[in-house]
């Protein structure tokens, strides 16, 4: 399947003088201007690679514009005010997750070009994983009636490590490809091209955690550069994160998931380091940080809180993660340089940590969490 391709528009324009070719007129100098997208931009390819390449950047807003759009979408039920979010997510600043959901809300409504522009542009952003991208095509083209595209794009998912074979079998929007010819050739060509639909999808999960140095510290807080760099786990991975498989969404969609690390890999099990936000909170909001471990087919072993806190008045663990596969925390209380039942969180910086206590935790050769005995200090 062709990509699209990446454009970059330059708002500088370059003219030599009539002199020396190597110097520029500064007269004839344009300052960058940053690209504005609006509505008729949405899907075109170059504006959006434009637009990326701006300075200044709106990755705070569009997340909360992308947040009210899930809980519009999957709460509320209300497709129009979704894509509206979704839409004021993108403009905001363009990102795979927010189109491939806008996607997903044009498919609902039966809007089926919509649909294609929005998961083709989340193809081009890198939207993971890519399966589902191709199988939501597969599903458009056959209640389209194009049996024969449903089917390609079928077999695409399947190798690209699609593996609920089950659902796709009962799945009512794939009824007119699996009534034609076209369906069982393409479900066997896909299991044949790969050689386990499962293992490639954990594998393209557990790719997204990045390899790291060890040692390495689990702040409480990250810089904003850091924050932002860090890419949210798609819904469509909730078989491996079980909080996201099992909540129930509040009114207010809260909590978000954010890849961090995968410190070890063994041939028994693979450990990766996730954050869990409450993104209510803004800036301010607490970070907690989750130990998974996984046996290498990515069934769930076993999992831990290793540091961070859910409030910001509690207890917090300060980590480090060590080469011997073990974590030494440190128990702590923040110390504020105002008092918060007076001034509140906001722009309230924690001069210091009062240590209460330490804990340990070690993984074990088969991939067990193990925690010792906290050891708190006692008060003078």
């Amino acid at each position: 399947m062709k990509k699209l391709g990446f454009f970059f528009l330059s708002a500088t324009i370059i003219l030599g003088s009539c002199g020396d070719p190597g110097q520029i007129d500064p007269k004839l100098k344009r300052e960058r201007v940053d690209i504005v997208l609006s509505d008729e931009d949405l899907f075109k390819g170059n504006m959006v690679a434009a637009f990326l390449d701006n300075e200044k950047k709106f990755i705070k807003e569009s997340n909360e514009f992308f947040l009210k759009g899930v809980d519009a979408y999957r709460n509320q039920k209300e497709l129009d005010s979704a894509e509206i979010y979704f839409v004021q997510s993108i403009k905001k600043e363009p990102s795979a997750k927010a189109y491939f959901e806008l996607g997903n809300v044009a498919m609902d409504d039966k809007n089926f070009e919509k649909a294609l522009q929005a998961y083709d542009m989340a193809e081009q952003l890198d939207y993971k994983p890519f399966s589902k991208i191709l199988y939501n095509k597969s599903c458009i083209y056959s209640l389209q009636k194009k049996n024969e595209l449903a089917g390609q794009y079928l077999e695409y998912a399947i190798q690209a490590g699609y593996n609920n074979i089950d659902h796709l079998q009962k799945d009512a929007d794939l009824a007119n490809l699996r009534d034609s010819y076209y369906f069982k050739p393409a479900l066997n060509r896909g299991l044949r091209g790969v050689s386990n639909s499962d293992n490639l999808f954990w594998l393209q999960f557990k790719k997204l955690f990045p390899v790291v140095k060890l040692p390495m510290e689990l702040k409480p807080q990250l810089s904003q550069e850091v924050s932002q760099s860090l890419e949210y786990i798609s819904y469509d991975y909730e078989k491996y994160i079980s909080e996201m498989r099992d909540a129930k969404f509040a009114r207010d969609v809260t909590s978000s998931y954010l890849y961090y690390s995968r410190p070890f890999e063994t041939e028994a099990f693979v450990a990766v380091i996730y954050i869990v936000k409450d993104e209510w909170m803004g800036d301010y909001a607490p970070l907690t940080y989750k130990l998974a471990t996984f046996s290498p087919e990515g069934k769930l072993i076993d999992k831990r809180v290793i540091a961070g806190s859910s409030t910001l008045d509690g207890q917090i663990l300060l980590s480090k993660v060590k080469k011997d596969m073990t974590i030494s925390a440190s128990i702590v209380e923040p110390q504020y340089e105002k008092d918060p039942q007076d001034h509140g969180f906001e722009d309230n910086k924690v001069k210091s940590y009062k240590k209460l206590g330490s804990m340990n935790f070690s993984i074990s050769k088969t991939g067990k969490i193990t925690e010792s005995e906290s050891k708190l200090l006692t008060a003078n």
